[in-house]
């Protein structure tokens, strides 16, 4: 999967889950390899604001459009109003 800025991710090295907007995806090759580094954003968890996590690709999960979309309809709260982009891929 290949992500984009905006697109939201669990890191998948954490003891529970904390949605993460990615804010910037670096594409490498490395011989036939292709992998990503991505800048994150938590929108939840014990991180201070301002604060930005880094992973390859293998080390996130996608976090499913559907839960994006029910955020979206509750009430603002720091941790919510997540848009989920849509790149034509099935959740």
């Amino acid at each position: 999967m290949t992500y984009r800025a905006g697109d939201c991710v669990y890191p998948a090295d954490l003891p529970r889950r904390f949605l993460c907007r990615v804010t910037e995806a670096q594409s490498f090759s490395m011989g036939t390899q292709r992998f990503q580094i991505l800048n994150l954003e938590p929108l939840e968890g014990p991180w201070r604001p301002g604060t930005t996590l880094v992973r390859d690709d293998s080390g996130v999960r996608p976090a499913r459009a559907h839960l994006m979309r029910r955020d979206l309809a509750a009430p603002q709260t720091p941790a919510s109003g997540i848009s989920a982009p849509d790149h034509g891929e099935a959740a």
